[in-house]
């Protein structure tokens, strides 16, 4: 049976991939795609596919571009009825699957993923969102302040606790434990959540512990943090977006913040998927939170890079809730009015090091941030900007 069929656009309810590819036959490499990740094997026909199979099930090539080099997008339509409902790995493994294997394609790379509503319906999204985060905090009309525990690992229960508390005490909305945290013999995760939990319940604070358990043991440590009335828990993106969302289903409706340090493995290189595009299953799987990049610090990303990535976070999405940015990586007390006149209110800049490393301790570091947010200038933001700059 020809192939010939598969370059049209009759379908309106598609999940929409846009791909840079690049290749010796770019047509070929095009086609690679959208017959192998539907249909069959690329190479071969078979008398068993039926014209109603390829209509129903066969990809679609909307378009493809020559942009020299070897160079080309190509913009493919997967049917929605071949996804299975609410299964991250199961959409991923059709986007980004076996044309990985295919010496046709020397850098395959989804650029952009438009998602129809019957596809964006099989998933919750955020539980709370930016709405429900303001309405816990009682916050309006700034930015959120986030704190990260430092050192990283290696601190006791007390220290913890005590680190947590000057992060309150100077005013921070959020307080994340760094990924690196896992189970140590100092630190053990129910003792430091019910510690912990116990020293912040005066306080408007939304915490969320680090969460690196094994799949089977999600429900136990979910059971924890509800036990213990914990608000929150953050996962880092190695976790997996099917056990994200599962997280965020066991929770008694927890702030969900999304960790995505180790991006890079997956969101850059020959064959990635755009971080934009990793934004948007995110939100799908229920973030309320995300670490988003940054600009400025060690992570200087490009404005217009950053800004895509808010209205993918932020903006319309089939009735999904929009999420709370968090930007870090280097975030200092001078910077906090810069990426409001950038980005709007509607972001969280997070910090440890010029939190914990501010001249005049913890409490003044975190104070430094919140007088930024607040607009109101004061002795500890005075000795951030001396430090660190604007």
């Amino acid at each position: 049976m020809s192939n010939s069929g598969i370059y049209r656009a009759t379908r309106n309810n598609d999940v929409v991939a846009t791909f840079k590819i690049k290749s010796n036959n770019l047509e070929k490499a095009a086609e690679a795609i959208a017959i192998g990740q539907s249909i069959g094997n690329p190479n071969v026909r078979l008398d068993s596919e039926t014209d109603e199979m390829w209509q129903r099930y066969g990809c679609e090539i909307r378009s493809l571009k020559d942009e020299g080099g070897g160079y080309g997008t190509a913009v493919i339509g997967f049917p929605a009825g071949n996804f299975t409902d609410g299964s991250f790995t199961h959409l991923l493994m059709c986007l980004m699957g076996g044309q990985m294997d295919i010496d046709l394609l020397s850098e395959c790379r989804l650029e952009d993923l438009e998602l129809p509503a019957s596809i964006v319906a099989q998933y919750r999204g955020p539980k709370n969102g930016i709405e429900g985060i303001r309405q816990y905090l009682g916050a309006y009309d700034r930015p959120l302040i986030g704190g990260i525990v430092k050192p990283k690992t290696g601190i006791t229960i007390q220290q913890l606790v005590d680190m947590c508390k000057q992060m309150a005490d100077g005013g921070v909305d959020f307080i994340k434990e760094d990924e690196i945290l896992g189970e140590i013999a100092l630190c053990p995760f129910e003792a430091r959540v019910e510690a912990v939990v116990r020293a912040l319940e005066h306080y408007k604070v939304i915490f969320c512990p680090c969460i690196t358990s094994p799949i089977h043991r999600l429900p136990e440590v979910v059971g924890v943090l509800n036990k213990h009335g914990c608000s929150g828990f953050h996962y880092n993106i190695w976790g997996g977006l099917d056990a994200y969302q599962y997280v965020v289903q066991l929770g008694d409706n927890l702030f969900a913040h999304y960790q995505k340090s180790g991006d890079r493995v997956i969101t850059e290189g020959a064959f990635s998927i755009a971080f934009t595009v990793w934004c948007k299953l995110v939100r799908l799987a229920g973030a309320d939170f995300i670490h988003a990049g940054m600009v400025g610090g060690y992570l200087d990303e490009p404005k217009d890079v950053m800004a895509k990535r808010m209205d993918v976070l932020r903006g319309p999405m089939h009735g999904l809730k929009g999420l709370m940015p968090s930007l870090s990586c280097g975030a200092t007390p001078g910077m906090v009015e810069g990426l409001v006149d950038l980005f709007g209110y509607d972001i969280m800049v997070s910090s440890g090091g010029a939190i914990h490393g501010h001249p005049m301790g913890s409490l003044a570091g975190a104070k430094a941030f919140r007088d930024a947010a607040e607009g109101r200038s004061s002795r500890e933001l005075e000795v951030a900007i001396d430090k660190w700059g604007r």
